[in-house]
């Protein structure tokens, strides 16, 4: 398999940091303090997705008159703050991944579903904004995942045609939307385990960023002998 790769796509949450365990408890936090239970199973139906989405099946759960709104500008306050005070880990293998990639000289870009402004906010407090080319959230398409549409927004601005960019994901949506976009997928799943459908989409399914090492060597084989030449 060799179609000549350049480019690598990144998503953020639950692949380049830890931060289902904090949004997990500030949903349910959030929620309970208006009267509602959340379960991990319901969670981890918004794994990957973004707030209109949420909005959807929040209110098909618990009625049109469920306040999405108050709900969720407290869950991005506590959470926050919890995430101000806690920090916020980075993923085993994220800077060696990073590294690899950017000294081989590849594009790399970022695909989340999380607001712009905490998006940057993450990466610059990690020391890592540096090395992507190109940032594209939820807000800057129609829909968010599992349609490919941000996958596509990453590829129209760095200039690489899909078949030329591999995603790293860690949600099932996640891989749904990159293999829709017609983008070689490696899952690093984090809190989901992904269905043998999901795995079937995903070129290669790693337990950790830090298993990356030779598929990076693999996937990009073309421009390390450039280099050597």
């Amino acid at each position: 398999m060799s179609p000549n790769f350049r480019a690598a796509i990144f998503d953020m949450d639950g692949l380049l940091f830890d931060t289902e365990s904090i949004a997990r408890w500030a949903w349910k936090q959030a929620l309970e303090n208006h009267g509602y239970v959340m379960s991990d199973n319901f969670y981890n139906e918004f794994v990957g997705r973004d707030l209109s989405w949420r909005e959807k099946i929040l209110k098909k759960r618990y009625g049109e008159s469920f306040p999405f709104e108050s709900v969720t500008a407290q869950r991005i306050k506590i959470g926050d703050e919890r995430e101000m005070q806690e920090g916020l880990p980075v993923k085993a293998g994220v800077l060696s991944v990073l590294n690899r990639l950017n000294n081989l000289g590849v594009i790399i870009g970022l695909a989340t579903g999380t607001s712009r402004i905490r998006t940057i906010r993450r990466l610059t407090n990690a020391g890592i904004q540096q090395y992507f080319t190109t940032i594209v959230t939820s807000e800057d398409v129609a829909e968010g995942k599992p349609a490919p549409d941000i996958f596509l927004e990453v590829s129209r601005a760095i200039n690489v045609v899909p078949l030329q960019c591999m995603v790293f994901e860690d949600s099932s949506v996640g891989v749904e939307a990159a293999f829709k976009a017609g983008m070689c997928v490696i899952m690093v799943p984090d809190i989901e385990f992904p269905s043998p459908e999901t795995a079937r989409l995903a070129y290669r399914v790693l337990s950790s960023l830090e298993e990356a090492g030779e598929l990076l060597d693999e996937l990009f084989e073309e421009i390390i002998e450039e280099n050597l030449i």
